[in-house]
């Protein structure tokens, strides 16, 4: 069939994937092809995609690689998916970040990082499909009676401050002090938010904490969780605002303040609602909640309760570990400072297992500088360099993976398999459960999770 129209192929969802004995693949879609038209709708992101395919019967109009124009009549059940997969979730450009923040991470990256990590985003889209943080300061009136009509919910807002004047000056936007305006129109129209907190000692803590704090619960249950995390800061600070971190004084009086606004949101809505990052635990030296506290661990991405699922994984598993290997093993983990804090006590336990020893390798970040403690940031350079000074590195390595993104590159764009290149001993990757860190020490299945 011919198509008189033009079409910018630039605005169409290009295919990534097929997924076998789908309706895709029946109907001889292949990867590389691209959707151009769904209904006679035209496709501006992932989200349209998602919409238009709750319908039952479908008209899609594709592009072939060969540039043939083909229409698909499709009838299928109203949660069936078409079974393809996508090299991109929008394709107009990423909706960038305006604002100027005074403890913006992008502002203190060097110069030769990886692209994305330059990257301002502010994107609705990306909060609704991928979870990442808006701050509503860049939203247009047609974006957000799309958020309303199609209800794209939740989102995640960050909110910084709820005092109009103080939240202007901490974005460098003068339109940002309309926060709780904004809040109060997206929550009337039914959708959901969890809210964030980027906490900077001596700016937005003490008494305009407690004003956030207030404000947002008024918001419940729309406004389903508030998440605190301490301000990120590299050495690249020149000619950026005065910041400095918390100190262990300071997140103990934090976790004090905290404690009692959770004790009277328990007893009244019986959720805690506002939760701290793991970081002020560890730099308090003071236990973590118990994961009811968590309640549905709303916050993990932002390093809040990640520590204690992980624990609490751990101890689910530990009645399936050996007492005894047939032979030796020396295993070595590398983590950042913090995610050692994380990783001790299993360790601890894993070495009481006769013929095993797991050797714990912390990596002090040097490319962002020392005050950056996730191991997430680590890169493959400051690794390398760290083990150079280990003589013996047991017969296997197991890295997180976070650390590489999905063409298998570290922060500073050395390759997985450079790294590997370097280093005398197997090297083993593992996402951040325990299962997966344990199937690699015991090369046993201990929850079926997918590692390299």
């Amino acid at each position: 069939m011919e198509n008189n129209e033009i079409v910018n192929l630039d605005k169409c969802l290009e295919i990534e994937g097929i997924d076998e004995g789908s309706i895709a693949e029946e109907l001889g879609l292949e990867v590389g092809d691209k959707i151009f038209k769904i209904n006679g709708t035209e496709i501006r992101d992932f989200i349209d995609y998602k919409f238009l395919m709750t319908d039952i019967y479908l008209e899609v109009e594709v592009i072939k690689q060969d540039e043939e124009y083909w229409v698909l009549e499709i009838e299928k059940e109203y949660d069936e998916p078409l079974g393809v997969q996508f090299s991109e979730i929008i394709f107009d450009g990423l909706k960038k970040c305006h604002n100027n923040c005074i403890f913006c991470f992008v502002d203190q990256a060097p110069s030769e990082s990886r692209t994305t990590l330059n990257l301002k985003d502010d994107d609705y889209r990306f909060s609704f499909l991928e979870g990442s943080y808006i701050t509503l300061t860049n939203l247009s009136e047609t974006e957000l009676k799309r958020i309303k009509r199609m209800q794209l919910s939740p989102l995640n807002v960050s909110v910084h401050s709820t005092e109009a004047e103080l939240r202007e000056k901490m974005l460098n936007n003068k339109h940002a002090g309309r926060i709780l305006e904004q809040i109060e129109e997206l929550t009337t129209a039914g959708i959901e938010l969890n809210t964030q907190v980027v906490l900077c000692p001596g700016v937005n803590d003490g008494i305009y904490l407690e004003r956030t704090i207030e404000d947002l619960a008024g918001f419940l249950p729309q406004i389903k969780s508030l998440a605190i995390v301490p301000v990120g800061l590299t050495k690249f600070r020149e000619g950026l605002s005065d910041l400095r971190s918390f100190s262990r004084q300071e997140a103990k009086e934090l976790i004090n303040l905290v404690k009692e606004w959770q004790t009277k949101f328990r007893a009244k809505y019986g959720i805690s609602f506002v939760y701290l990052a793991d970081e002020f635990y560890f730099l308090a030296d003071q236990e973590l909640p118990l994961a009811e506290e968590y309640d549905d661990f709303l916050q993990l991405e932002n390093g809040v309760g990640m520590a204690r699922l992980f624990w609490d994984q751990f101890s689910k598993l530990e009645g399936d570990l050996p007492d005894k290997l047939s032979q030796k093993r020396v295993v070595s983990i590398v983590s950042g400072v913090l995610g050692a804090k994380v990783l001790e006590p299993i360790i601890t336990r894993l070495n009481q297992i006769e013929n095993l020893t797991v050797e714990l390798i912390v990596v002090e970040n040097d490319y962002f500088g020392s005050e950056v403690t996730v191991t997430g940031l680590l890169t493959g350079g400051d690794i390398l360099e760290k083990l150079q000074e280990i003589k013996q590195l047991g017969e296997m390595i197991i890295i997180p993976e976070v650390l590489l993104n999905e063409e298998k590159l570290f922060l500073d764009d050395l390759s997985l398999d450079e790294f590997k290149s370097q280093i005398p001993v197997e090297v083993k990757t593992a996402n951040n459960e325990p299962s997966a860190l344990l199937e690699q020490i015991f090369r046993e299945n201990y929850g079926g999770a997918e590692n390299e």
